[in-house]
């Protein structure tokens, strides 16, 4: 009897020791609470907002460590198009980001200052974060 292995679409380890969720440069970490897919504007709305933030916060000099990447490419054919021709242009970028990654870390920041910048980024609800340090 031949066993064939289920394909999945996203490969990813399901273990809680997968490299991307241990802090690694920074003091504070913000992880994903629930499995999402971010495209590339909303990735860089959240770069722009978490500098906007941090700057009216605080005003000594912090350092943020981005870990997300846009590796996937959604494509889009035309309306007129028929069948068969084949995968059309690509019209968007997007990452898909498991429950637990560590999406950033920030440096040389406070606690308190933390916890706020954390409840700035739960409401504009595109990704749920929460706290690791």
């Amino acid at each position: 009897m031949i066993h064939f292995k289920k394909k999945h679409h996203f490969k990813f380890k399901k273990k809680l020791d997968f490299s991307k969720h241990i802090l690694k440069f920074g003091s504070f970490g913000f992880k994903i609470k629930k499995a999402v897919c971010i495209n590339y504007k909303q990735k860089t709305f959240i770069k722009f907002f978490i500098l906007k933030i941090v700057k009216k916060i605080i005003n000594n000099k912090i350092k943020i460590f981005f870990y997300s990447k846009c590796n996937y490419n959604q494509t889009k054919l035309p309306l007129e198009s028929s069948m068969g021709k084949g995968k059309g242009e690509i019209s968007n970028s997007f990452g898909y980001y498991k429950a637990g990654f560590l999406f950033f870390e920030i440096k040389n920041i406070s606690l308190n200052n933390v916890l706020q910048l954390k409840n700035f980024l739960n409401k504009k609800k595109i990704a749920n974060f929460f706290l690791i340090y």
